[in-house]
């Protein structure tokens, strides 16, 4: 009988570590998402970043009475009427 209680012993302790070694791949797994996910929201933030700072020039050329040259805009920030 002291054998049978040791290997229950044995398979449960096996199935909690099993069940530990897959909760840390989930975790990893979900770190690496979330990673990823923040280099997209950087990337886009940058994007944004430099696009305020143009409009941001073309606006301060505008208060000092200079026309915008062509090259201030991007084709995505024309704006069709």
């Amino acid at each position: 009988m002291l054998a049978s209680v040791d290997s229950g012993r044995v398979l449960v302790a096996l199935q909690e570590q099993q069940k530990w070694r897959e909760r840390r791949e989930r975790l990893r797994e979900r770190l690496r998402s979330v990673q990823a996910r923040k280099r997209y929201l950087q990337r886009e933030l940058d994007a944004v970043r430099r696009k305020v700072a143009r409009l941001e020039a073309i606006v301060s050329g505008l208060k000092d009475g200079r026309a915008p040259s062509e090259g201030a805009y991007a084709a995505h920030d024309r704006i069709v009427r």
